[in-house]
């Protein structure tokens, strides 16, 4: 258990620094603004895109994660940031309270449907969301490199996950990958993002395809009074 601990530790203490590193090749960071007060980070690992964003004094900074390794690491570096033990697709958090909710390349590690509808719930209406994915050539990149080296069960799991990014890409849908510990692992594509996030019930989505794949959208507001 040390061990692990220690990989944790390292992992995101260098996660850390990249996201305080405008410079790093690997670094990208919402867009926090003056009127994001109330913030969660899902999948947040030790916080570090809450704790790099360097938020202004009396908003609410939140994080979940299912690793309780990572979010012991968080409490240690920044006791501000209220980190929780929880998944995606079950926020432990009341609906129409967060102003911006953000994702760092955790979002293709769950069911992206389940977690995209948590997160619009516990988003105010026009509350902002910003999530960074996976694009099926990293899959594709991970599937050559386990058959170069002719890792047959870590190339059997990519070809799950390549699959996975179809079914979202054509059905909007999911399957469970067998015995597997990340067990909705998917890839994304520009349609299956927008329409997932459409029946979440998200408008003016944005995607941004240049050194990362981010994705950016807004909760959709009630029309004409009507209630949700």
């Amino acid at each position: 258990m040390a061990h692990r601990e220690t990989d944790t530790e390292s992992y995101h203490l260098r996660e850390l620094s990249i996201a305080n590193t405008p410079g790093h090749r690997s670094h990208v960071m919402p867009p926090v603004t003056n009127r994001h007060r109330h913030i969660l980070d899902v999948g947040c690992g030790a916080g570090q895109t809450l704790i790099a964003s360097k938020l202004a004094p009396g908003g609410v900074a939140c994080g979940i994660d299912i690793d309780s390794d990572a979010l012991s690491l968080g409490r240690r570096i920044d006791a501000k940031i209220h980190f929780v033990r929880a998944s995606g697709e079950a926020i432990p958090f009341a609906s129409d309270y967060f102003d911006l909710v953000v994702s760092r390349v955790a979002l293709p590690m769950m069911n992206i449907s389940r977690a995209l509808a948590e997160m619009g719930r516990v988003l105010k209406d026009g509350g902002d969301l910003w999530v960074t994915l996976h694009p099926p050539s990293m899959a594709v990149k991970d599937l050559l490199g386990n058959l170069s080296r002719l890792e047959l069960k870590g190339a059997a799991y990519r070809m799950a996950v390549l699959a996975n990014g179809m079914a979202l890409h054509f059905s909007g849908k999911q399957f469970r990958i067998p015995f597997s510990r990340i067990p909705y692992e998917s890839c994304q594509t520009n349609r299956g993002v927008l329409k997932s996030l459409s029946r979440a019930g998200f408008e003016q989505m944005n995607i941004r395809r240049d050194n990362f794949f981010v994705v950016t959208a807004k909760k959709s507001k009630p029309t004409n009074g009507t209630p949700r």
